[in-house]
């Protein structure tokens, strides 16, 4: 095949592999590079080649380097294929990964890496997360245990002022035993959590656009994942034998079912129709969780039955959905200053690991500003953020 200067010569296999682990179809890659699919076929076929200027518009795209393209063979696979999908029902029902979420598990995985390279850079042990359960476990008892190693007493849990000091808590708290919590900015629908049980070190992603108690909840559900050794991405809602046992350990966790037992509230309420919309929303602040987890932990209680869960949950429907336009609302309307949307991204740890690192002279003010996703002149108010009180709204 003859070239023309223009021309980038690049192994063909990489191109499709590139597509492919992004998660873009052929007419999706195609347009976003200005040229027809045909084209863009035959170039992965090695039939034809693409000019610089459409390989740098396809570099963007995939979120690859330029010189990724050049190199001889593609890598190894970085979205592992045991990664389960439980959005799907019994696994049957296809929910390909889009693009943007394939983009966030890659980034994840990166950082994550990042975080080994820098322990050991600093000579400090990398901390192990020793925690398991299995689907035979007793779901009070396995709550109790996740309190206990989380060391989240009653007391700091009626403490919270508002969801965002108990989001933080919990977070933090679940990176303490060795686990990273990030979270990304992701479609609704796209999913409510992802776990990735790679020692050391594994992941947990949250999708931020949920809302803020939804959130701590799927924390909980994702380290119930880690804890069984199964990864995946979830939408919490699936009815696998896995998703509900995650399910009821994460919420016998936020709402034990002693405490629960012992409020006046639920005592009160003998019968199906006493829970109405306020003593439900009663009992979610007073667990700082959403009225979802109370409902849920009213049905596993007996208290109500499952028609009655059902017809709840589809009155409420619209006002969650009301709830995340209120949330969006609010982002649009006052934006998080670039410090505090890189901590809410990457987590405070993982922050503190590389603020360290820079101030040991371990890596320089570039790798700060890739690892953080912000511009080194945020550096200050980071440090400032990340080494005061975890009450700080992330």
């Amino acid at each position: 095949m003859q070239t023309t200067r223009n021309e980038a010569i690049i192994n063909p296999a990489i191109l499709l592999w590139a597509r492919e682990t992004a998660g873009f179809r052929v007419e999706e890659a195609a347009k976003k590079a200005q040229l027809n699919s045909e084209k863009l076929i035959a170039c992965e076929h090695g039939e034809q080649r693409l000019t610089i200027p459409q390989l740098r518009r396809l570099s963007n795209a995939y979120k690859r380097p330029l010189a990724f393209f050049y190199l001889p063979k593609p890598p190894e696979p970085e979205i592992d294929s045991s990664i389960q999908d439980f959005r799907r029902i019994n696994n049957t029902e296809e929910k390909d990964f889009s693009p943007e979420l394939r983009l966030e598990i890659r980034r994840a995985k990166y950082r994550r890496e990042v975080a080994i390279e820098m322990f050991n850079e600093l000579e400090i042990e990398i901390p192990k997360f020793n925690f398991k359960t299995n689907l035979d476990s007793n779901v009070i008892e396995t709550g109790g245990y996740i309190r206990d190693f989380l060391q989240i007493t009653k007391k700091k849990q009626e403490e919270f002022k508002n969801e965002y000091e108990a989001l933080n808590y919990w977070r933090e708290a679940i990176e303490s035993t060795g686990l990273l919590v990030f979270q990304a900015s992701l479609d609704f629908n796209e999913m409510r959590g992802l776990s990735i049980a790679e020692f050391p070190l594994p992941i947990i992603l949250v999708n931020r656009e949920r809302v803020v108690k939804a959130r701590i909840f799927t924390m909980l559900h994702e380290l119930t994942h880690i804890m069984l050794r199964s990864v995946g991405v979830c939408d919490l809602e699936t009815q696998s034998k896995i998703e509900v046992f995650c399910n009821a350990v994460a919420g016998e966790v936020l709402v034990p079912t002693e405490w629960l037992s012992k409020t006046d509230i639920y005592n009160q309420n003998k019968h199906e129709e006493d829970w109405n919309k306020e003593a439900i929303w009663k009992l979610a602040d007073y667990f700082s969780v959403s009225r979802e987890v109370i409902l849920r932990r009213l049905l596993t209680n007996q208290k109500i039955s499952p028609s009655f869960y059902q017809k709840k949950r589809y009155q409420w429907l619209k006002d969650y959905e009301k709830s995340q336009e209120s949330e969006k609302d609010k982002k649009t309307g006052g934006f998080a200053p670039p410090h505090t949307d890189a901590i809410s991204k990457v987590g405070r740890n993982f922050t503190r690991l590389v603020v360290n690192s820079y101030h040991q002279n371990k890596i320089g003010l570039s790798e700060v500003a890739d690892y953080l996703g912000v511009k080194t002149k945020h550096l200050p108010k980071i440090e400032q953020a990340v080494f005061s009180s975890v009450k700080n709204r992330i």
